[in-house]
């Protein structure tokens, strides 16, 4: 059999380019798994977060609910008895207590999901969530004084009450907290 022409000068160019060809491809392959696999873990700590936010605004609402439906000055607790806090009593280290840290009572390490639980109210069942939202009424401020409606009509200022409310929510993993805060104020008969 005789070769043909040209044959013996063949040195496998093409294979060497079909390998380079078919690492760069397979380096492409994979960096797309990776920014793949990256994009569904921010996704899924996205969901997790809105999680916590709605549980937490859930609470939220169902607190100030409670205190539309009350009638009349719900009586504060040092303890969280009465569903309403005495302002700041829950700090580990009050203001003029000479140990105070200068935080607000939320930020302290100690404030965990053990202690929500044995402290804070919970609202209806809240599916989804890894522990269930809680929520702490503070009654923050009385004020009797300053602008009305009624000056000059010989009308009394009603003493208008303000509650902070903090709420506590969880997401899927039980990592993952939101804390919203809101100031709801009231007048009672």
């Amino acid at each position: 059999m005789q070769a043909r022409p040209g044959l013996q000068r063949q040195r496998g160019a093409i294979l060497v380019f079909a390998l380079v060809f078919l690492a760069v491809l397979t380096m492409m392959g994979v960096s797309g798994m990776e920014s793949t696999t990256l994009e569904e873990r921010m996704s899924a700590n996205m969901v997790d977060n809105e999680t916590a936010f709605n549980a937490a605004e859930t609470a939220l609402q169902a607190a100030e609910a409670w205190l539309i439906l009350q009638n009349t000055l719900p009586i504060t607790s040092t303890d969280g008895t009465t569903t309403v806090w005495a302002e700041d009593s829950m700090d580990p280290t009050p203001a003029g207590a000479g140990n105070d840290d200068g935080q607000y009572w939320w930020d302290h390490a100690n404030m965990d999901a053990t202690w929500w639980t044995n402290n804070g109210d919970a609202p209806a069942n809240v599916p989804g969530v890894s522990v269930q939202p809680r929520y702490l009424i503070e009654e923050y401020k009385t004020v009797d004084t300053g602008q009305s409606i009624a000056i000059g009509g010989g009308e009394t200022t009603v003493p208008r009450i303000f509650h902070r409310i903090t709420a506590r929510g969880w997401g899927i993993a039980n990592t993952t907290r939101a804390m919203v805060q809101a100031t709801f104020v009231q007048t009672y008969d």
